[in-house]
């Protein structure tokens, strides 16, 4: 009987009788193997499966996102194997960009979850830093106001005048947050636990301002009158107005559609 034979006939003993036998194996070394092509996307997806997957394109992440947090960020090590600040960052966007489970992005990448947790709270973070210096109001706010009202002459002769951004709250899903006894604050009006954010942007998309800190049941009127950016317009600090939906109120600095037009003036008011 040679020794795969010897191998075999003991571990059916161990399963047929259920006594503890005493194998004298020697004790292989731990080893790790982590597939470089798979741990690299830039390599592995072309520019429209990246975007895809990520929600930003190649040169994006490694000329402007990486290069701003990868001085805060260290190799991590996972058992051995080193974890660098770029794969850390599609980790985290991927988990972003998907809304998965923690133990999903890291089995695509090798990683355990415990890893991939720890990977996102610390990019996070970094990323959070980075807030203030690229969410505000543009510093030429007659720029803005320009640009919006060439978007306004696009559908119509003339454009709205003294616009410097659009307000409008969306709802980012979360679990059922556990720990406390309030948690059905976060439940909205549809059913389901969210946060409720709103967000100020430019006639580019740019975010001007934000805020993420309100339960899903919260109403978007009384988000935007306990913000930074509500207090700034009532004390003048800015100058301009802001275009918003019905559920905003309209305010000398909020401009909102009319709920019945009757004149063609007010249909392209609305219009715009």
């Amino acid at each position: 009987m040679d020794n795969k034979d010897r191998v075999l006939s003991t571990l059916e003993n161990i399963d047929r009788l259920g006594t503890s036998v005493d194998i004298n194996f020697r004790r292989m070394p731990k080893f790790y193997v982590r597939n470089e092509y798979n741990q690299n996307p830039f390599k592995l997806y072309d520019e429209n499966e990246f975007k895809r997957r990520y929600r930003f394109t190649k040169l994006t992440v490694l000329n402007v996102k990486l290069p701003l947090i990868i001085a805060n960020l260290k190799h991590l090590d996972n058992r051995g194997l080193p974890i660098s600040p770029k794969l850390q960052l599609l980790i985290v966007l991927r988990f972003y960009a998907t809304g998965r489970f923690q133990m999903v992005c890291g089995d695509l990448t090798g990683i355990s979850q415990s890893t991939v947790c720890l990977i996102i709270n610390n990019v996070s973070r970094q990323l959070s830093n980075l807030l203030p210096r690229y969410i505000h109001f543009p510093r030429n706010i007659n720029v803005v106001k320009r640009k919006f009202e060439e978007l306004g002459r696009s559908s119509i002769q003339h454009g709205l005048n003294n616009i410097i951004g659009a307000i409008d709250c969306t709802h980012i899903k979360i679990n059922r947050p556990r720990g406390i006894s309030h948690s059905e604050i976060y439940r909205n009006r549809k059913g389901y636990f969210s946060i409720n954010v709103q967000a100020i942007v430019g006639p580019n998309i740019e975010i001007f301002d934000i805020v993420t800190r309100w339960p899903g049941s919260s109403h978007d009127i009384r988000i935007f009158r306990n913000s930074q950016a509500y207090a700034r317009f009532l004390s003048g600090n800015l100058q301009g107005v802001l275009v918003g939906d019905s559920g905003y109120p309209s305010l000398p600095f909020v401009l909102t559609p009319l709920i019945t037009p009757v004149t063609r003036t007010e249909n392209q008011y609305n219009y715009v």
